[in-house]
């Protein structure tokens, strides 16, 4: 059982500060790294990379499963804005990270309206990744407990890459890889909804485990 100090590689702000958001801006940046790497003595989880196993995307033109798939880039991320509320229990987190998801794939349908298929290793690099975590928490036996939480996700590039298309047909492969990227936002809507709610969820759910092992008198100084 840890003693003292609980998480020392987080710097504490006091709620008195005036500027307390942007204490905590530095204090998020500052912790960020370490929080990503895992921390396995309070339970959590690596973030970077994060492993999101299976995911599979199910729509009506499109059937596309990964399977063993890793997400990096969260390391390195940087915070846009934090703004807390700490008489309602409400917080917001705004930050943006370059990741890139890699991840084994086998997919059959349409993106385009052209057909496509194929099953091979797939990469994805999103630049600019702006993530958006709206949370209502409250304090309970000394620690936070969050109880809800909204999302919203934008992004400023998406590049694919999708090895073994059409049987290996370099020509299809050529032809629809080029199609699919200077066309990405509509393909990143059909594809990528279902890894992005995971990503999100597990940022979530390791920020939890951290308010669950660390107390709040520890998180926010008086």
């Amino acid at each position: 059982m840890l003693k003292g100090n609980r998480a020392p590689f987080i710097k504490p702000c006091s709620i008195s500060d005036p500027n307390l958001n942007q204490c905590i801006e530095k204090s998020i940046e500052l912790a960020g790294p370490k929080f990503a790497d895992g921390i396995p003595e309070l339970g959590i989880a690596p973030l970077d990379p994060v492993q999101l196993g299976t995911v599979v995307v199910d729509n009506p033109a499109l059937k596309l499963t990964f399977s063993d798939t890793v997400v990096t880039g969260l390391r390195d991320f940087k915070v846009n804005s934090y703004k807390m509320n700490t008489d309602k229990g409400k917080a917001v987190l705004d930050f943006t990270a370059n990741v890139t998801l890699k991840a084994n794939y086998v997919m059959d349908g349409q993106v385009l309206i052209l057909p496509i298929r194929g099953d091979g290793q797939a990469k994805i690099k999103i630049t600019n990744l702006n993530i958006v975590i709206k949370y209502d928490y409250a304090t309970t036996d000394g620690h936070w407990v969050v109880s809800g939480y909204k999302d919203s996700y934008k992004m400023d590039r998406a590049q694919f890459k999708f090895t073994n298309l059409f049987g290996g047909n370099k020509e299809l492969a050529n032809t629809i890889g080029n199609v699919i990227n200077a066309n990405w936002e509509p393909v990143i809507r059909d594809i990528a909804p279902v890894a992005f709610q995971n990503i999100i969820a597990a940022c979530v759910n390791e920020a939890k485990k951290l308010f669950a092992a660390v107390p709040a008198n520890q998180l926010l100084l008086p």
